[in-house]
């Protein structure tokens, strides 16, 4: 598709999502500022496209998702499975499509806006018809905690030059509840963010004791990526209460750059001089 051709394209679908003239919409802050999410407002279908603006977020991924219960007990009352996930620039405002989903429990219902590391949440009140989750169960503290989550590019010299190298994923876990937890079902993928559908090989999270923070160091495998970022998806498994998280990481290389440079500066030095012919001054002839 041409430039003006996606242009037009684009803007199709903006003025198809966006609330008819006079609408209102309905926004949510953090109490003291921050983050802001704001979506349209009146009754909202499942399955319902919408424009969702975000003001005040740092720069990098978030999370969207549907959630009943007004999200008192966190990822417990989200949609999570059906999340959108998309990019915040420098300037901290977006304006992201959402698919409303149907959240797993009964309203009051919200949408959550929140980080891979929950550093950054807030979130707007939803109007939904024909939700027809089941009520909340009486609420209980979560069986396992996230305290830290981290990933830094440890490709070496292999990432310098866009080549496969690693991830390592710093996850600190904490359980406070009453009983042990042995051994949780742990999926892990990576893939760019968004779409980390490659699945990884997940450690064994062994037994954490209660009250006990463990702190775990994975290693993540990365395909050949000249730029551009990663992120890395994970789910445990705690007696039907699952712990979601994502976190991303940036690779550099700036090996390939500066590879091209000295190249071109060894080809630049290594042509030969042309030979120049002599030239005969005006009057004499050309001695052999």
């Amino acid at each position: 598709m041409t430039g003006p051709l996606r242009a037009v394209a684009l803007l199709a679908v903006a003025a198809a999502l966006a609330p008819a003239p006079g609408t209102t919409v309905a926004a949510g802050t953090p109490a003291g500022g921050g983050p802001g999410v704001t979506v349209p407002a009146g009754t909202l279908r499942v399955g319902q496209r919408v424009l969702v603006g975000l003001d005040g977020w740092p720069a990098g991924t978030v999370q969207i998702e549907v959630c009943g219960n007004a999200a008192r007990r966190g990822v417990l009352d989200c949609a999570t499975g059906a999340a959108t996930h998309g990019q915040v620039p420098p300037s901290g405002r977006a304006t992201l499509p959402v698919l409303v989903a149907a959240p797993p429990v009964a309203c009051p219902c919200v949408l959550r806006v929140r980080t891979p590391t929950g550093t950054a949440t807030a979130s707007a009140d939803l109007t939904l018809a024909g939700v027809t989750a089941p009520a909340v169960a009486p609420t209980t503290p979560p069986a396992l905690t996230l305290v830290a989550l981290r990933a830094v590019d440890r490709s070496g010299p292999r990432g310098w030059f866009g080549l496969p190298g690693e991830l390592a994923v710093r996850i600190t876990l904490h359980n406070p509840g009453a009983e042990e937890i042995t051994d949780p079902a742990f999926a892990l993928t990576v893939g760019p963010p968004g779409r980390a559908r490659t699945i990884v090989a997940a450690p064994a999270l062994g037994t954490i004791a209660a009250g006990q923070t463990r702190e775990y160091h994975v290693p993540v495998p990365t395909g050949a990526a000249p730029f551009g970022r990663y992120e890395v998806a994970g789910r445990i498994a705690v007696d039907g209460r699952p712990l979601a998280f994502t976190v991303a990481a940036a690779r550099r290389p700036w090996g390939l750059p500066v590879a091209a440079a000295v190249l071109t500066v060894a080809l630049l030095l290594a042509r030969p001089a042309r030979r120049r012919a002599p030239v005969a001054a005006p009057g004499r002839p050309i001695s052999k």
